[in-house]
């Protein structure tokens, strides 16, 4: 049995990923915040952690690139999960357009109220308020009891703590996806993997990223995400994360591409290697 952290309370998307990915017979420990479940694993507390990474609709969750970076972790899968938000409130027998006009306050965490910016533009008297995640605004309107307050979040959170759903599918695109990556203190290498995660720290020269992401090219290997961030210590200086397919390829030939990439970079860090998510789009 595996311990498997994830940032939220039960019923989150994090949690429900974690389930899907590891199955329910492992224990799942609940993180408060995103560093929390890297310090668990970095303890020896948790054996890994279940790490929102992007999002479709509002892009990167940065403060997860820095973490996986500062906590030296290891990413051997991932996983895309589907983002369907829902209105949730305390029970009761009025119908539901009359509950709706009495709710005066929306609690969720702040990606969540960030996807569903057209329904609040469409119900102007209701107030976004940031919570620390979906689900535990679900436990919170549970326990408050309260008719002028809801939370936004997963139809699975609201049968949990015995809401009612007054509006689902309140996400601004029925597209919305979670990329969330499985991350470890200890690499493992799949040998089915077709997927490589690294972070590139670039000579401060005119034309490093160009150069070195020429060899991707030159090699037709696909890159499907590159992403800056501030380079710590250093004054408007980067380093970029970068994730890239190789499916068809051997090792040989990515080994290459890292062989040329040494010589034109400060430092090379490969995050993992794993095998790509399936993204059900049906």
């Amino acid at each position: 049995m595996k311990t498997i952290t994830y940032q939220g309370v039960e019923g989150a998307f994090s949690y429900l990923t974690a389930l899907k990915e590891f199955g329910e017979k492992n224990h799942f420990r609940s993180a408060q915040t995103f560093k929390e479940m890297f310090e668990l694993v970095r303890n020896g507390e948790a054996d890994a952690a279940v790490v929102p990474i992007e999002n479709s609709l509002v892009g990167s969750i940065y403060e997860n690139y820095d973490l996986i970076n500062q906590y030296d972790m290891h990413i051997i899968a991932e996983h895309y999960t589907k983002i369907e938000h829902c209105l949730l409130s305390y029970p009761s027998n009025e119908v539901k357009s009359e509950r709706l006009k009495q709710i005066k306050r929306v609690l969720s965490h702040p990606k969540a109220l960030e996807q569903c910016s057209h329904f609040f533009q469409g119900h102007l008297w209701m107030e976004a308020v940031v919570y620390m995640d979906t689900a535990a605004a679900a436990k919170k309107i549970a326990i408050l009891k309260d008719p002028s307050c809801a939370a936004i979040a997963s139809a699975y959170a609201g049968e949990l703590y015995g809401l009612d759903i007054l509006a689902e599918k309140i996400e601004d695109d029925p597209r919305n996806y979670t990329r969330f990556v499985i991350a470890t203190q200890k690499g493992s290498f799949d040998y089915q993997a077709d997927k490589c995660s690294l972070l590139l720290q670039l000579k401060h020269t005119p034309g490093a990223l160009v150069e070195g992401l020429k060899e991707f090219s030159i090699e037709g290997i696909n890159l499907t995400k590159i992403e800056s961030r501030p380079l710590r210590g250093s004054l408007f200086e980067y380093e970029f994360y970068i994730d890239f397919e190789f499916k068809g390829r051997n090792m040989r030939e990515v080994e290459q591409v890292f062989n040329k990439l040494h010589e034109k970079v400060n430092k090379l860090t490969v995050l993992g290697f794993y095998k790509k998510g399936i993204l059900w789009t049906s």
